[in-house]
């Protein structure tokens, strides 16, 4: 049978090297938490910002003739965004941190808003683009509800 020797030195090797494990797990998901509030919400204002900058889809509606009679859609979805990043910043507020699926699903849907304004409304056939702020729409309302309000 093989016995192991434990040196003194070794001893507090392993008992450093336990403590600081232990200060790292506990301080990982208050770090985690700080991450996704401050980073994760400056990315989504930061997005939403572009959008806003071009006049939020309201304004894209508005300046399509096609369209600008459905501009009150845009309206709605510009705000319904805007929502969806306030649902965000409050969990951090009250301390329950955004999970990153969370984060995911709003920037997506806000990736979703920007791509509108990679193409002239004009140049799109009116049923396709009122389906895709149809989607949009429900795709935010969808999120809206699974969030506390």
């Amino acid at each position: 049978m093989t016995t192991i020797q434990y040196a003194p030195g070794n001893w507090k090797l392993f008992s450093v090297f336990i403590i600081s494990l232990g200060v790292f797990l506990i301080q990982t998901p208050k770090t985690f938490a700080a991450d996704i509030c401050i980073d994760g919400l400056k990315e989504l204002n930061g997005s939403q910002g572009i959008i806003q900058t071009k006049g939020g889809v309201w304004g894209y509606l508005e300046q399509s003739s096609n369209l600008k009679d459905k501009s009150i859609l845009g309206l709605q979805i510009d705000g319904k965004l805007q929502r969806l990043i306030v649902s965000f910043e409050s969990l951090c507020e009250e301390g329950k941190t955004p999970t990153p699926k969370l984060h995911g699903l709003i920037l997506n849907l806000l990736g979703d808003a920007r791509m509108l304004f990679n193409s002239d409304a004009d140049r799109q056939p009116k049923e396709k683009m009122l389906e895709t702020l149809n989607n949009l729409n429900k795709n935010i309302d969808e999120l809206l509800s699974q969030l506390p309000s």
